[in-house]
């Protein structure tokens, strides 16, 4: 995989991220009518991630959504199997749109927020003839 975020938006993010108060979830604070909402089902909610992946795949992501359990939850593993049933459901729906499935253990160093998040990433279907990162400092350049 290469670099999700360019290092503009990177900092971008991370200066959102020092904005959220210690212990307040903000994907549990998501509801209809916000910007991001795009729709629910009993258990779970599909909503605009507003820090999206630019790169996916070598290839500009066109579109990047997110499903939320409704219920505060760091871990898929504690879904009931109804909501168990819905999740796949909906990753199915997802999946036959051209979206790809992409989610962090609890226990990844790198997952910034704790509220179980499973992310949905829809490549534009070209590929990047050349990618040229760097980890440190971040850079990345693609054409």
């Amino acid at each position: 995989m290469t670099a999700p975020r360019s290092r503009k938006e990177s900092r971008s993010y991370d200066k959102h991220r020092k904005k959220i108060a210690a212990g307040v979830c903000e994907f549990c604070d998501i509801k209809p009518g916000d910007a991001q909402f795009i729709s629910e089902t009993d258990h779970f909610k599909i909503v605009y991630n507003i820090f999206p992946y630019s790169m996916w795949d070598s290839q500009k992501v066109s579109d990047h959504l997110l499903i939320l359990p409704k219920q505060h939850t760091d871990t898929l593993h504690d879904l009931t199997p109804q909501q168990a049933q819905e999740f796949v459901r909906l990753i199915s729906d997802y999946e036959s749109k051209g979206y790809n499935v992409y989610a962090r253990a609890p226990a990844s160093r790198v997952k910034t927020v704790v509220h179980q998040h499973t992310h949905l990433i829809k490549p534009s279907g070209r590929i990047r003839k050349l990618v040229f990162m760097v980890r440190r400092p971040y850079v990345r350049i693609s054409f």
